[in-house]
């Protein structure tokens, strides 16, 4: 049950998933001729972010997005603590964050070089893949497996840490019973949530806005603030790690703006919670 189990094995079958789903997509762009990136584009259905709400606050929600994407970081806490030597935590950090920003621009960069100038990509990179056919339902599988180690990894973290705060106390002779019984909580209220905003962009968001944000930028830096013994916005002692509390904060007000407008819009648009699309 520790992160670097983890790592040895399960990690590397959801990035080989990753790589392989990406790997189609981006041939699949490649492939296709221009009326096809044209059909594509056509048959995506209308969102309230690109239709009846404000750019703005459309910009607002992919921002949430984006938070949420650079959110794994998170877990880094969880890794630091189990690491030999605690002082190459900075320099691991330095470089998972390198390569993770490389692979989303590489990616990025591809997939507009391939459609063409003309032609933007698809918003969801796996409809670049033609429907019905068995390489998009060999996306799809690989992409279920990287969505379920995703967030088996962070539903392995986000329990340890309940278990080790306050939760060892219940059952404290039956820690397997335990753990099953905590594992079991999380997921009836994932299930909840999932259910509650029935769309996956909007959760994305609301997610990163809620949670991603706050661990990977306000979090670092009130921690290390509070170690300065500084006032949290005073922009003495440390200027820069007073500007992210600002910055971070600003963030997470636009993003959760931006999430919940657009969750009202899908609500009434496409229908309530817990209803069928």
């Amino acid at each position: 049950r520790t992160m670097a189990n983890l790592g040895r094995g399960i990690s590397i079958m959801s990035l080989t998933a990753l790589a392989i789903v990406i790997v189609q997509c981006m041939v699949a762009l490649y492939n296709q001729e221009h009326e096809d990136a044209v059909a594509i584009a056509a048959e995506e259905p209308p969102s309230s972010s690109s239709t009846s709400s404000p750019l703005i606050l459309s910009k607002f929600s992919a921002m949430a997005s984006i938070g949420f994407a650079v959110g794994s970081q998170k877990l880094f806490l969880n890794i630091r603590h189990e690491m030999a030597d605690r002082e190459q935590a900075p320099k691991t950090l330095g470089m998972a964050l390198t390569m993770f920003g490389g692979a989303y621009v590489l990616v990025c960069w591809f997939a507009n070089h391939a459609t063409g100038p003309d032609v933007a990509p698809p918003s969801f990179l796996l409809d670049a893949i033609p429907e019905e056919t068995l390489s998009r339902r060999l996306a799809g599988f690989f992409l279920w497996v990287h969505v379920v180690v995703s967030y088996a990894i962070n539903s392995q973290a986000i329990c340890s840490s309940f278990d080790r705060l306050f939760f060892h106390k219940v059952f404290p002779t039956q820690p397997q019973f335990r753990w099953t019984v905590l594992t079991m909580i999380l997921a009836v209220s994932s299930y909840l949530v999932a259910n509650a905003v029935p769309f996956f962009k909007d959760l994305v968001a609301l997610i990163g806005a809620l949670t991603s944000v706050p661990l990977t930028l306000l979090l670092p830096a009130l921690l290390y603030r509070k170690l300065l013994q500084t006032r949290f916005l005073c922009f003495c002692g440390d200027p820069w790690s007073a500007a992210l509390v600002a910055f971070g904060i600003a963030y997470l007000l636009v993003g959760l703006v931006g999430a919940l407008y657009s969750i009202q819009m899908d609500w009434e648009h496409h229908g309530p919670p817990f209803s069928c699309h």
